[in-house]
């Protein structure tokens, strides 16, 4: 089967597994979408969405499980699975690590390393750590865990374009998601940036989930508020895309523009840095260190913020550079990483020899 084929045909060795994650258009949503699609999970225990509309709940192989379910009916959602996968905390439920733990249930957690809070009791309950960059593994391993595995994310390659960009960069895009209040993503530093360029014969459009304020801009710059009907939508023009982030746990408007063919401008920093291979798009930072939540300290919970002038250099330098290596470069790179039977594969090795740790 090649690389580009939907991934959905292969048989599963985790149709005994569960999802347990959002199903909306929030990062967690499109994680949960990519197990499923990808590596097979045959459940998904769906936590209803804090910022955006859930998406249906089929109540077959999808059923709610929010953070005031009884324990059991937590218990039956658990039966018969062999595990549960989560993403970034253990507190989506208070007890279901636990309950899991008394059921013989393994569980799986996919930290985002900028929120993890490696001193939670509740850890103790989780039997691996499966982390998509090597600068995760090494935030979780600095807690002192060693159940830990660095597995590429089971990004679905049938979703997105199969782009080929030829020729200096004209149109740049910007997926911004929702714009929280340290602009994350760099939205508000694409603009100004961009606006720094003097040339006419380039724009930028920068779409937003969400409408919030922004810099000022001029004639060639697109603003674009509302939720697409596709993955592959964002992606499907532009010949490069800006996304200076600064904060990843995974970064899919970094990795998944790059699966699709297209230049990416990022931050040197990882995770961006570990897709981004060419140093021409990756854009110098500098530090922020601040609070993670208002409540407690997360010490490695920092931004990196890029530089403007330098993000400016690098789209002019796209701008007058021929992306076509870099556009093929990217899609190789990508046929290679995530080819769903290796990754399927891979996933297996690492889970499916698993049993519920001891305490």
């Amino acid at each position: 089967m090649s690389a580009l084929s939907s991934p959905a045909v292969l048989p599963s060795p985790f149709s005994r597994w569960a999802v347990y994650a959002h199903k909306d258009d929030t990062g967690f949503g499109r994680q949960a979408s990519d197990v499923r699609a990808v590596l097979g999970f045959g459940q998904h225990l769906v936590i209803p969405s804090e910022r955006l509309i859930d998406h249906p709940v089929d109540g077959l192989s999808e059923h709610w499980l929010p953070a005031d379910a009884e324990i059991d009916s937590i218990q039956l959602l658990l039966s018969g699975l062999d595990g549960i996968l989560f993403f970034e905390r253990h507190a989506w439920h208070p007890q279901i690590l636990r309950i899991a733990r008394g059921m013989g249930v393994v569980t799986v957690c996919v930290p985002n390393w900028e929120w993890f809070n490696g001193h939670a009791p509740e850890w103790q309950y989780c039997d691996l750590f499966v982390c998509p960059s090597r600068f995760t593994e090494k935030i979780v391993r600095s807690y002192g865990f060693t159940n830990t595995v660095n597995l590429p994310w089971p990004i679905d390659l049938s979703k997105l374009p199969n782009r080929q960009v030829s020729g200096p960069a004209r149109h740049f895009v910007h997926n911004a998601g929702l714009v929280d209040r340290d602009d994350r993503k760099g939205t508000r530093d694409t603009i100004q940036a961009f606006s720094c360029l003097s040339r006419k014969d380039i724009r930028l459009t920068v779409r937003l989930q969400k409408e919030v304020p922004l810099p000022p801009i001029d004639e060639r710059v697109e603003i674009v508020v509302g939720n697409l009907q596709s993955v592959a939508d964002l992606y499907a023009t532009g010949d490069i895309c800006v996304q200076p982030s600064k904060m990843e746990g995974i970064g899919f408007m970094v990795l998944e523009p790059a699966c699709a063919g297209i230049p990416v401008i990022t931050t040197d920093y990882p995770p961006m840095n570990e897709y981004i291979q060419q140093p021409e798009l990756r854009c110098r930072s500098h530090w922020r260190k601040r609070k993670a939540y208002a409540s407690q300290w997360i010490r490695h919970a920092h931004l990196k913020l890029p530089s403007i002038r330098d993000l400016s250099r690098r789209m002019n330098w796209a701008a007058s550079s021929d992306l076509s290596a870099i556009s093929a470069a990217n899609r190789l790179w990508a046929e290679a990483t995530f080819n769903p039977e290796a990754l399927r594969a891979a996933w297996a090795e690492a889970l499916l020899n698993l049993s519920p740790s001891k305490t």
